[in-house]
């Protein structure tokens, strides 16, 4: 008597219908969880790396490597925290009783698990335009909620689909870090300052001339015109 395969290798098993690009989909995300180590394991290898280059191509000693490791640690603080609150506000704002409720809400639109994966889509995209913080944590509730309700949903493709204000729109969009970083004042030095000030005086200055002297030319030529007469 042979004995029954586990209910998550059945689960892993792709069903008869399903195609030859969700078979190989399945087929790679199986070898990727299996064999694929976790991010942390690439940045500390990429660390030994660092500090193994450090040492053996520059004049720096072991001591000297660690220090500026160290030092380098410490200044990317104030970005770590700008991110863990962007982090968090957004969880606050995305769990909160008002926002469950509109995530409840829209949860009951899709009847059909097509549908399902479009509306997290769509409001991934939707939500990342006015902040990528609050969209990674209000799309992940979203996708959460709708796989609870839509029967045969699945959930990697609503995860995925959640991602993707992440992956196309955030950075077009109210947050985006370019936008924000170019709003800083103090985000460019001095003298690149000075030259994209002077570039956009420039600018202006040759859309204003040619405003003025094509509207100028006009009254001239009139007045040629009425000379002649």
């Amino acid at each position: 008597m042979t004995r029954p395969p586990s209910r998550s290798a059945q689960d892993k098993k792709p069903p008869a219908e399903v195609g030859f690009l969700a078979r190989m989909a399945l087929a790679l995300t199986d070898w990727t969880e299996r064999w694929v180590p976790d991010a942390f394991v690439f940045a500390l290898i990429a660390t030994l790396i660092v500090v193994v280059a450090g040492v053996a191509f520059t004049p720096s000693t072991m001591p000297q490597v660690v220090d500026a490791w160290g030092k380098g640690f410490w200044e990317l603080i104030p970005f770590t925290l700008q991110m863990a609150l962007i982090i968090i506000t957004g969880h606050v704002l995305a769990t909160s009783r008002p926002v469950g409720r509109v995530i409840r809400g829209l949860a009951a639109w899709p009847t059909t698990p097509r549908n399902a994966v479009a509306l997290v889509a769509f409001f991934a995209m939707a939500s990342s335009w006015f902040n990528w913080g609050f969209s990674l944590i209000f799309s992940a509730v979203l996708a959460k909620e709708i796989a609870r309700r839509v029967e045969g949903v699945d959930y990697r493709a609503l995860a995925a689909a959640s991602f993707l204000g992440l992956g196309s729109v955030w950075a077009q969009g109210l947050s985006g870090s370019a936008a924000l970083q170019m709003a800083t004042a103090g985000a460019l030095q001095p003298q690149i300052r000075e030259i994209v000030a002077g570039s956009s005086r420039a600018a202006s200055s040759r859309s204003a001339t040619r405003f003025f002297s094509g509207k100028a030319s006009r009254p001239s030529s009139s007045r040629s015109r009425s000379s002649r007469r």
